[in-house]
């Protein structure tokens, strides 16, 4: 049965300007990171880190983010490596790359930094909380350029059809096939999460708040999503799904403990409109 109304368009899986070829998948990271950077160092400044500090951390992070998102996809894809291609794992420009795995990785290359100059690491993954959805708006949309994360076939009218263009790992698929795409879902759950969190992030919170908010909101519809994915399953769900539902554990156990602890003044950062004052950093 076909859907009455679904999009579709011929993928592009590279922009090519003269003599360079770029990903659009890759502008798309890069343009992220840089916004949700930006972000994260003008929020950085009502906990007093300094924009040097904020970049000199991100700096580092990149490496973790690479890194990270590959280490999580081969976790999950082994077999396709081990022992009949064991240096494709070194080939990150042919994609695979596991959202989660970069937040982690770049989050575990930062953290030595933050710790010899001082700084709170709570403070600094709370002012980076709505840069996380900020920087998955422009990655997702270089998803959809490349068609990247198609799930089943489906019926669903926000499903994908497919109109051409080369997919690697996808020769199954047909010119006017429909499947799901977890790309599009995941955008819409960040345009929406990314104004909330922002909302939410205006009035006084306590360490850790912000950031555990933003994990436990993003990673609920997450799970939801990723039975769209046609990716492996083990215990019957794929391994996003489980690292949302540990997210969605963790995240709420520590607000929940939050809520029950009583604060002291010192425990709380001020409002944005007074923490920022006019000669302070953006």
């Amino acid at each position: 049965m076909i859907p009455l109304a679904t999009i579709g368009w011929k993928v592009i899986d590279r922009i090519h300007l003269g003599p360079l070829s770029v990903s659009p998948h890759g502008l798309g990271i890069m343009a992220g990171y840089a916004l949700g950077g930006s972000l994260l160092a003008r929020r950085a400044a009502r906990y007093g880190i300094s924009k040097d500090h904020v970049w000199n951390m991100l700096t580092r992070a990149v490496l973790g983010v690479i890194v990270g998102a590959r280490l999580f996809y081969i976790a999950g894809h082994i077999g396709d490596y081990i022992p009949e291609d064991p240096l494709g794992i070194l080939r990150v420009w042919q994609g695979g790359l596991v959202f989660y795995g970069g937040v982690f990785g770049g989050i575990a290359f930062a953290y030595p930094y933050a710790r010899k100059h001082g700084l709170t690491f709570w403070h600094v993954l709370d002012s980076a909380a709505p840069g996380f959805p900020l920087g998955l708006i422009f990655g997702r949309i270089g998803d959809l350029i490349i068609g990247d994360h198609l799930g089943n076939p489906t019926t669903n009218p926000l499903g994908f059809r497919y109109q051409g263009g080369p997919i690697p790992g996808r020769a199954d698929l047909r010119i006017g096939d429909v499947v799901h795409q977890p790309a599009l879902y995941d955008l819409m759950s960040a345009l929406v999460l990314f104004p909330l969190v922002m909302w939410v992030g205006r009035k006084r919170r306590p360490d850790g708040f912000m950031i555990m908010f933003t994990a436990t909101a993003y990673a609920i519809p997450r799970f939801f999503i990723d039975f769209s994915r046609s990716t492996t399953t083990y215990l019957g769900l794929r391994g996003t799904q489980w690292i949302s539902l540990t997210l969605v554990l963790a995240g709420s156990a520590y607000l929940i403990r939050l809520a029950r602890r009583p604060h002291a003044p010192s425990d709380l950062v001020p409002e944005l409109s007074t923490a920022i004052s006019p000669d302070a950093e953006a």
